[in-house]
């Protein structure tokens, strides 16, 4: 699946988290602050559930959760790929930035003594989406993806994404938010939320609002001294989304 395309919350609050990485309790905490109600609520993530933090197959098993909606980041592709190929990828490279947090020595010795969890992995890689799309009650659509949308018009993208292998791997890995004078507006969805870029606040540019507040950071070890004073995971209504000024932190 590319694009996954999902209805209005008649019952209760739909949110949106940043990048999780792994740490399960900060997001639990995060959503008891948000008072989240699991049987009424929803929770959308703009990918990167795992690798660096220590829970990262519980995160991952968050999409078996009627409640939880996600894409696919860049760091559940570097999983994907190995499981379709293991000779392909560099396992050392993955290990040292992320992987070994819960891999251990290495995902072949993981995965043999978790043989459900690899299954389970195996089934999101041909079903997690590359983009979700929102409908809200009053009409508006939130397209979610893991990076930077390239400009354009969104009837477009969503045409070129399942051909456009490039264009896919753009989303998971692209990083023009830091660039000056970066504004972004896709014509045709009212808003974009993505993550990937650690960001000291959230932001919006043009009509796209990044929300990855540096859940990768827990960990100090992979701190290299960027603006992150405080890193967390947070998690916003969608309401809330609609009101980040541009160019301005919320």
């Amino acid at each position: 699946m590319v694009v996954k395309r999902v209805g209005p919350n008649l019952r209760g609050r739909d949110f949106v988290v940043g990048d999780v990485h792994g740490w399960l309790k900060p997001l639990e905490a995060e959503l008891e602050a948000l008072c989240f109600d699991p049987v009424h609520d929803r929770l959308f993530s703009v990918g990167d559930l795992i690798n660096r933090g220590p829970d990262s197959a519980a995160c991952l098993e968050l999409c078996r959760q009627p409640w939880f909606y996600a894409v696919r980041g860049n760091h559940e592709q570097i999983l994907f790929n190995w499981l379709h190929d293991p000779a392909s990828a560099d396992v050392e490279a993955w290990m040292r930035y992320g992987g070994q947090a819960w891999l251990g020595t290495g995902p072949e010795h993981f995965f043999t003594r978790h043989p459900v969890l690899r299954h389970y992995a195996e089934q999101l890689a041909i079903e997690m989406p590359w983009v979700i799309e929102l409908s809200l009650e009053d009409g508006r659509r939130v397209a979610i993806s893991h990076s930077t949308l390239p400009e354009g018009d969104w009837m477009d993208l969503q045409l070129r994404l399942p051909h456009d292998a490039a264009l896919r791997e753009s989303i998971l890995w692209d990083r023009p938010v830091k660039a000056a004078g970066f504004r972004r507006v896709i014509d045709g969805i009212d808003l974009c939320v993505h993550g990937h870029v650690i960001l000291p606040h959230v932001i919006r540019r043009g009509n796209a609002v990044y929300i990855d507040t540096g859940a990768a950071l827990f960990d100090s070890r992979y701190r290299n001294g960027g603006g992150v004073v405080q890193p967390r995971i947070t998690a916003l209504p969608v309401d809330d989304l609609f009101r980040v000024p541009e160019g301005v932190s919320l």
